[in-house]
């Protein structure tokens, strides 16, 4: 039965509004061979009392309680405890509809051991024929480059034989991109292809995290080592390009919100420019007319026009 049973993960931190609509939608799946893995991460809103009683209604679900610890250590908390082939991570304020995780798993077999969830989300895959997998190697490019949803955990499957300790081995601070930092680990320790799925197979609720992030120069700089340190060595240059444009992406996120004087002389921001010199990349027109605008009035005006001529 364990080579088809899949393992359901869901960190919870003070989700008492959301967690019994997350957890009665992965109890209702199609596919009834799972187990349901509930890491109460040291809520204090009463979310653990609410998962406790839902765990006594269905012996398929597990509830561990542990001090706050972070998203990260929770997710890695519940893969060593799961027993599945397969594990699958859903957010606390999100929902899966009824059929999700028999798409996943129909999409997973020997020849894989990512089932990628939200293949639509990834422009690049439009024309290439990549209709049901694509190779490693062109993947581990748009993981990079952070393309769609690539770069959040929840909406895949994963072969929990490739969950290592090293891929939540993160600084608790970094809360932003610790996701992303997730994935660029979890491609390079696979050669098989990845498998696509394309239909709807995840419901996201509201990102409070991203709302409410203000990136800034030194952030960004520390994301950027842990980045260096998440891609073998040898292989830097190879994906360079790639995350050199990350990097930029990163860049824009701090001059948005950042003044000139907090990132106009930064480490990040020179060694960026050094980098995109040196690998004869140049910044494309808008971003260098946004990069020199002399106020964050200005920027965010700017961005605002592109925003609403674009629409």
């Amino acid at each position: 039965m364990k080579d088809f049973l899949t393992s359901v993960i869901v960190p919870v931190y003070n989700s008492a509004a959301t967690i019994e609509a997350c957890i009665r939608s992965i109890l209702a799946q199609t596919m009834d061979c799972l187990e349901l893995i509930v890491v109460d991460d040291g809520s204090t809103d009463g979310s653990g009392i609410i998962c406790d009683r839902l765990a006594g209604q269905d012996p398929r679900m597990h509830v561990i309680h542990q001090p706050n610890k972070g998203r990260t250590e929770a997710r890695h908390v519940g893969v060593e405890n799961a027993t599945g082939k397969w594990v699958c991570f859903v957010d606390s304020d999100d929902t899966l509809p009824p059929d999700a995780l028999s798409r996943l798993t129909t999409a997973a077999s020997d020849a894989t051991d990512i089932v990628f969830g939200n293949a639509k989300s990834i422009t690049d895959l439009g024309g290439t024929g990549w209709h049901g997998a694509c190779p490693y190697s062109e993947f581990r490019h748009l993981a990079v480059r952070a393309e769609g949803t690539i770069g959040v955990p929840w909406g895949s499957l994963y072969r929990r034989s490739i969950l290592t300790p090293w891929l939540f081995d993160l600084p608790r601070h970094i809360m932003m991109g610790e996701d992303y930092l997730f994935w660029l680990r979890l491609v390079f320790t696979t050669e098989k292809p990845v498998a696509l799925v394309y239909e709807n197979v995840y419901c996201k609720g509201d990102d409070h995290t991203s709302n409410c992030f203000r990136w800034t120069a030194d952030y960004c700089y520390e994301l950027n080592e842990l980045r260096k340190k998440s891609i073998p060595a040898p292989l830097h240059q190879e994906y360079m390009a790639d995350m050199l444009a990350d990097r930029l992406e990163n860049m824009y996120s701090v001059a948005l919100w950042s003044p000139r004087s907090k990132w106009g002389d930064s480490p990040y921001y020179l060694e960026l420019l050094a980098d995109l010199s040196a690998n004869n990349i140049k910044i494309p027109l808008k971003g260098r007319i946004f990069l020199a605008l002399p106020s964050l009035r200005l920027r965010r005006l700017y961005v605002w026009m592109s925003n609403h001529l674009r629409n």
